[in-house]
């Protein structure tokens, strides 16, 4: 009689353990994608972040020499143009814009950021304005 007893609970046991196989694939092709998405737009934040930390460092750098003495717009243009080249950066569709007023100097540069989201496109833009250098008596 103790016999009977011992076989039904592994019985149990290995019933469970046979059902239960093969169900790790399906949860795995719920749960990728959402895990592949949620990674894919922590990447596309930290690419957006760091572009827009190199157009704030342009914009600054020709404001400076835009507004030094005896500089020009060209001279702030060539900066910032020079500055997002040796940067790295992987932006495209790039503008600067200098306007040297009598005693300020404004740079805007702005650019699109790579995208690695389909549908997610971003465009970063940096204003720096620097009082310009003047000849005072």
């Amino acid at each position: 009689m103790t016999t009977p007893s011992r076989r039904r609970p592994l019985r149990g046991r290995a019933l469970r353990r046979r059902d239960e196989r093969g169900l790790a694939a399906p949860e795995l092709v719920v749960i990728m994608p959402l895990v592949m998405l949620i990674f894919l737009a922590l990447v596309q934040w930290s690419v957006q972040l760091y572009n827009d930390r190199i157009v704030h460092a342009a914009a600054r750098e020709a404001a400076v020499d835009a507004a030094a003495w005896e500089g020009t717009e060209a001279d702030g243009r060539q900066t910032a143009n020079e500055y997002l080249q040796d940067s790295g950066s992987d932006l495209s569709n790039t503008d600067v814009d200098v306007i040297v007023g009598a005693t300020e100097v404004t740079v805007t540069v702005s650019g699109d950021v790579m995208t690695l989201l389909p549908g997610f496109s971003k465009r970063v833009s940096a204003t720096a304005t620097v009082p310009r250098e003047r000849f005072a008596e």
